[in-house]
């Protein structure tokens, strides 16, 4: 018998493909790309594409690679696509989004969930908390109104296949995690086998 992952395991890979490379970054690679191929072949597909692009550099040159693609000081304005925080791509550096980072610090303190080093609205963070507390009011709505709409941002020029319309950047290396990232919050059925999560096709407009 087959067993299914998951959507919070699958997401609890993805957290660990998406933070800051480390050792053991490429069993989790591996691990997701192969779990994924029975209840979401097209991500496998994606991920095996990171997988392929990723697996011969030393540990030390795919950390440049990362912090190339999420850093902000580092990235031109078509690059910032990528830029993990998700309330930078909701609305913007504006007031809605400080506004947006105070009510996310509230509602993750009131749960006990903890946020240490980064903002609460950085992606690797809410998916972690969307992991920790599944079943819960919140994490449906950050996973259709913030992590989806951003998700489309930070992919923009990959189409729907997630192959890339110009030559592969450490940028786009990471969009494609981020377009399989999406086809599993769709497809893939969260607590209690819900069926597909709705896409929020335009999400809030930045200022």
């Amino acid at each position: 018998m087959v067993t299914v992952p998951s959507r919070e395991r699958l997401i609890s890979l993805f957290v660990e493909v998406l933070d800051y490379p480390g050792p053991g970054t490429a069993g989790a690679l591996g691990e997701l790309e192969r779990l994924l191929a029975g209840p979401a072949p097209a991500a496998a597909d994606i991920v095996a594409r990171h997988r392929d692009a990723v697996t011969p550099l030393p540990l030390g040159r795919l950390q440049e690679m990362y912090t190339g693609a999420f850093d902000l000081d580092t990235l031109s304005d078509l690059d910032a696509t990528v830029y993990p925080y998700v309330g930078h791509h909701l609305f913007g550096e504006s007031y809605k989004r400080s506004a947006f980072l105070t009510e996310l610090a509230g509602r993750f303190r009131a749960e006990g969930f903890e946020v240490e080093r980064e903002l609460p609205d950085h992606l690797v963070v809410i998916l972690r908390y969307i992991v920790a507390r599944p079943d819960g009011e919140l994490a449906a709505e950050l996973t259709v109104d913030a992590v989806i709409p951003a998700r489309e941002r930070m992919t923009g020029d990959l189409d729907e296949a997630g192959v890339a319309t110009e030559p592969a950047t450490g940028r786009q290396v990471y969009q494609l995690l981020l377009a399989a990232l999406r086809i599993v919050l769709e497809v893939v059925p969260g607590p209690g086998g819900d069926a597909t999560v709705p896409v929020a096709a335009a999400g809030p407009t930045p200022d």
